[in-house]
Order: structure tokens, then C-alpha cells, then sequence
């Protein structure tokens, strides 16, 4: 990944005095406009500063009164709309054992209205930042006392680096973290949040590797979901399955570590999916039913010789989609003839997790 600079954003602003080379200055009641010169820098790294400078004059203006343009001065719309859209994530690439990181989080404001950071000194308006997920909230081994550096004003939160984005800016959420003591490939969940008002946008990850990342490390993090974790400890560790009938839920884990879970549809009550002690046994991108109306099951698991397996939302061959689309509402409730069934992505997913002969413990 590309190496960022922090993005530091400082706003200037001017007033300048016009008087009357005149022997005298108009009285208010003669004054028919103000006049405000404002000029508003914006540093976009080290070596490069753009300057914006807006002027409204009237050849008939006589001011005897001055102002100062501040960007907390903001009026937030009645209903604001709320959004940001991700754009880019930069970790620093060749973290070494307890060095200092950085990672730059590039965001637009797809929403209607002004978002303030943090750091800004507003008050009584929006204020956005990055906050922890899975679990939401919860203390980044990244925020803490010990390890945060720079960005973090919490454990849980990381403020935006520039002091304010209009809608359609982008702008930038950076931090700066000393990085664990050993060889190691992290997960961090993140979601932007405005302060005290909703969570907005999507969770998404980052992750940042350090020291010599092996390819086993790089393979179990695909199938790290559900939790913000290093992986190397998970190295070694037997992979199973455990699904739940009661909850209609499947997870994968790693020894006793759950790493992701999925909402299935098991076995209805006539067509009961049996619960026990089994073992993947054969795999199949497609299977095919031998009997009418031959459904087709993609990505096929078969773990008991009856014919029961995991695999995504079944289909017909010829009915246009119409059957893919019901099973669609199905998922968690148990309708199926004793199969597991899957969304399509977690069956992907779960096909290339598992191995010929991985565990999985069916149970209510």
C-alpha cells in the first residue's frame, strides 16, 4: 500500500478596514452594504498551499462597521442527511515490531450538510469521527494509553484530521500507533460516527501487518469477520464448524476461537436436519438433485452420506431466477429438506474455509 501524509488543514481569515478618503464617513443610516475580504489557506502537505480569496464590493459602499469569517459560523439545515462514503485506506507499508505506524483514512461527505471534527473548537454543530466496531465501541488495542500516538481522542475514537468538510469534500481521518511486539497481521473494525446522532456509512476494515507476515497468516484473515484480532496465534489451530439449530446459525472457528458467523436455514419440521458429530466429506462447486425438480445446490458440502450438506440458496435450472429469489426469505427459518443453506457469499466463503475431513458439530 502507498504511503500518506498526515493531511493538516488551517484556515485563515482577514478583515480588512475600508475608509473613507472623504473628510467625513457615511452614517449608518447612509450605509447600504459591508464589505467583507476574507482569504482562507488551506495546507495540502509541506510544499504545496492553495489560496482562496473572495471580495464583494459595491463602488457606493462607505463601511464604518467590520467582521471576521469563522468556519464554526454554520448554519445546519433542518433535516440534515447525514452520509460519508469511503474512498481509500493507506497503511505504512514495512511496519517493524513496536515502531510507529500510520494509517490515512480518505472519506467524502456524500450528505448535505458541513461535518466539524473534533479538534475544530466549534461548538453546537456535527461533529464526526471514526469510532470501533465488532464490538462497536469497544477499546482499539490501537487507541490505548500505551500504544496511541497521535489521531486517537479515546480508545474508541479517532478524530478527523482536517477541521471541517463541506458536502462533496473529501477529507482525511488519520492515527498514528505504535505497532505490537512481535510478527503479527491485525484487524481493526472501524465505522465513521457523528457525535451523539447516528452512525453513518459502512463498517469496514483495516488491517496492518507487521514484521514478517507468513502466508498462513494471510489466508486466516480472510476469515476474520467478526471480531478485531491479530491472527498469528490462530497459526496451527484446528478449523471447525459449529451450527446452531436453535439460533439457525453457523460458525467458523479456529480451536475454540469464533471467527465469523452466518445465518443459515436448516432442516424443517418434517425434513429435520440431524444433529451429531460429523466431518466435511466430498466438495462440489455444483451439485446437482437426482430427483425432480432437481434443484441445484452451488458449492456443495456434503458432511453425512444421507445426502445432508452445506451449500448456497438453491436453484432451478429454467424458472428464471423465481426460486433463488424465495429462498432468499428464508434464511434463519428452517424450510429446507435437512441441508444447510447459506447466502451466497457465505457459502463461497465457507467452501474455501473448510478442507476435506474439517470438523463440524450440528447441534440445538
Amino acid at each position: 500500500m502507498k504511503l500518506r501524509r498526515p493531511i493538516l488543514t488551517a484556515f485563515f481569515s482577514s478583515v480588512f478596514f475600508v475608509g473613507s478618503l472623504g473628510l467625513g464617513v457615511a452614517s449608518t443610516t447612509d450605509l447600504r452594504a459591508s464589505v467583507l475580504d476574507f482569504t482562507a489557506a488551506v495546507f495540502k502537505g509541506p510544499d504545496e498551499v492553495e489560496v482562496t480569496t473572495g471580495v464583494q464590493l459595491e463602488s457606493t459602499v462607505e463601511p464604518d462597521k467590520t467582521g471576521q469569517w469563522s468556519f464554526c459560523d454554520y448554519e445546519v439545515p433542518a433535516l440534515p442527511q447525514y452520509n460519508v462514503e469511503l474512498e481509500s485506506v493507506s497503511v505504512d507499508e514495512a511496519i517493524e515490531q513496536s515502531t510507529v505506524f500510520m494509517v490515512d483514512m480518505t472519506f467524502k461527505n456524500t450528505g448535505d450538510t458541513r461535518l466539524f471534527s473534533l479538534a475544530s473548537g466549534c461548538s453546537n454543530v456535527p461533529m464526526l469521527s471514526v469510532g470501533t466496531q465488532k464490538s462497536q465501541d469497544r477499546d482499539s488495542l490501537f487507541g490505548a494509553t500505551e500504544t496511541a500516538m497521535s489521531g486517537w481522542v479515546s480508545g474508541n475514537r479517532i478524530q478527523m484530521s482536517d477541521l471541517y468538510a463541506d458536502p462533496g469534500q473529501s477529507f482525511h481521518v488519520t492515527f498514528q500507533s505504535i505497532a505490537p511486539a512481535k510478527d503479527e497481521l491485525y484487524r481493526e473494525f472501524f465505522q465513521p460516527v457523528v457525535e451523539g446522532i447516528a452512525w453513518i456509512g459502512e463498517t469496514f476494515t483495516v488491517d496492518i501487518p507487521v514484521g514478517a507476515v507468513t502466508d498462513q497468516m494471510k489466508d486466516d484473515i480472510n476469515f476474520v469477520s467478526d471480531v478485531s484480532m491479530g491472527v498469528a496465534d490462530l497459526t496451527g489451530l484446528e478449523r471447525n464448524i459449529i451450527v446452531d439449530l436453535s439460533d439457525q446459525m453457523m460458525y467458523a472457528r479456529f480451536g475454540e476461537t469464533t471467527t465469523w458467523s452466518m445465518q443459515i436455514s436448516s432442516g424443517a419440521w418434517d425434513h429435520p436436519t440431524p444433529p451429531g458429530n460429523y466431518e466435511i466429506l466430498t466438495k462440489q462447486e455444483l451439485r446437482i438433485g437426482s430427483k425432480s425438480p432437481h434443484y441445484r445446490m452451488p458449492y456443495f458440502q456434503l458432511w453425512d452420506y444421507r445426502g445432508y450438506g452445506i451449500h448456497a440458496l438453491p436453484y432451478l435450472a429454467n424458472d428464471g431466477g423465481t426460486f433463488w429469489t424465495e429462498a432468499l426469505t428464508h434464511i434463519g427459518v428452517p424450510v429446507s429438506h435437512g441441508c444447510i443453506r447459506t447466502l451466497p457469499d457465505d457459502a463461497v466463503k465457507m467452501y474455501e474455509f473448510t478442507d476435506i475431513g474439517t470438523p463440524i458439530v450440528v447441534q440445538k
